[in-house]
């Protein structure tokens, strides 16, 4: 498990309830975990490859090792340099290149490069596995001719500073990249017996979608698609958190797209509304998007969600908390998990001018810092998109149950 760090000032009560609820999520998306319980009928009757892009790459491929034993022949891995740095496989045969997220760079191309080269070399009778997790899109860029890596960066850049959703985003590298939409495929054509399986960062698992399509060759694909885990792994993990803890039956708006406004403005009325007897909580989970178009702030949607939440709620009559939590633990520019907040943080009148001020600055970074709720793990080595949690409290009780320090 990831550290998860709190800032010194913040209350043990709310570090309980962060920690034990990121814990959670983040145990039930572990992709080398996932990837085993989907391995298990896969069969182990010839030399098997292993090409895997993406935040979660190298945990999938320790876990493929794992099950593949002495049929594993070979791996191409491509990761996060921060999780490059810490890998250590015990095989010889792997090849491990760092790579950069979200806008590509040369080296990316490089690692592409040696990737496609060993596809090209698997025999056509060997098995192979693609493994496909969130940031594949960037990592795996081998640009059309023409295209170069200057129009692929700005145009990528421009496109998630005005919060474009994925499915545009991907559409527009598909038309730059001659790996997406089936182009890995293509390199893998004398190769009958391949998988394929993902980590799923689209809203929807749509494997079309995730990753822009490399192995997405045919209508329906030749090539099975599996998913292991996704945003709804997520939100039950939450879910069954909250059972535990006796809070009342969590509801749950899961695939939420869309502004950052909208989703905390529901989120927030949905607790305010409920007529169910305290604690109780309702949770979101998806993509929600800022347009951050003219500011300069360092913020990133999950901050944004969780401040704009709060404010939302701030002159309720009850107790409350939101957790917010980006599952690769990198929310944007402000490299940062989520924040925690609770009604007290925002009692005075100035705070809650300041958050406004904030939001209208995407500067939620510095705001969360100043009011003490920043939570970093650093990348998680997975991602399923985001998630939230509102909790309405007992007016008798405290912020947390202690239920939420046993489990």
């Amino acid at each position: 498990m990831v550290p998860i760090v709190f800032q010194p000032g913040l209350p043990d009560r709310e570090r309980r309830l962060a920690r034990d609820c990121i814990e959670s999520v983040l145990r039930a998306v572990d992709p080398k975990r996932a990837l085993l319980a989907h391995l298990k009928h896969l069969p182990k009757d010839k030399p098997t490859h292993v090409l895997a892009f993406g935040k979660a790459s190298i945990a999938m491929t320790d876990g493929a090792i794992e099950h593949l034993g002495d049929r594993f022949a070979r791996a191409t891995v491509l990761a996060p340099e921060p999780l490059v740095l810490e890998a250590q496989f015990k095989s010889k045969f792997v090849a491990l290149y760092p790579c950069d997220h979200p806008l590509p760079t040369q080296r990316n191309i490089d690692a592409t490069r040696e990737l496609i080269e060993h596809a090209r070399s698997i025999p056509d009778d060997h098995r192979v596995i693609v493994l496909i997790s969130g940031g594949a899109s960037a990592m795996l860029c081998a640009p059309k001719p023409r295209v170069t890596l200057g129009e692929i960066r700005q145009t990528t850049q421009d496109m998630l500073k005005r919060g474009a959703p994925i499915e545009e985003i991907n559409s527009v590298r598909s038309q730059l990249d001659t790996l997406k939409h089936g182009g890995l495929a293509h390199e893998l054509r004398q190769v009958d017996d391949r998988f394929v399986f993902l980590l799923s960062d689209v809203i929807g698992d749509d494997p079309s979608v995730i990753a822009s399509g490399p192995m997405h060759d045919a209508h329906p694909p030749t090539t099975p698609h599996v998913i292991i885990a996704s945003n709804d792994t997520a939100l039950d993990a939450l879910a069954a958190w909250c059972a535990r803890n006796e809070i009342s039956s969590p509801h749950i708006t899961r695939r939420v797209v869309g502004e950052v406004s909208d989703a905390a403005r529901m989120l927030a009325v949905q607790l305010t509304a409920s007529e169910e007897s305290p604690p109780v909580a309702f949770m979101l989970g998806g993509e929600p998007t800022v347009n951050a178009s003219g500011t300069h702030g360092i913020g990133g949607p999950v901050l944004q969600l969780g401040l704009t939440t709060a404010l939302n709620l701030a002159d309720s009559p009850f107790d409350w908390s939101v957790l917010t939590l980006t599952t690769d633990g990198m929310d944007g520019p402000s490299q940062t998990a989520g924040t925690i907040l609770t009604a007290s943080m925002l009692a005075a009148p100035d705070t809650r001018q300041a958050i406004r001020e904030s939001l209208e600055r995407n500067d939620t970074r510095t705001m969360c810092d100043t009011l003490g709720t920043t939570i970093i793990t650093g990348p998680t080595g997975t991602n399923v998109n985001d998630v939230a949690i509102a909790i309405r409290w007992p007016d008798t009780t405290a912020s947390t149950p202690d239920a939420a320090s046993n489990t």
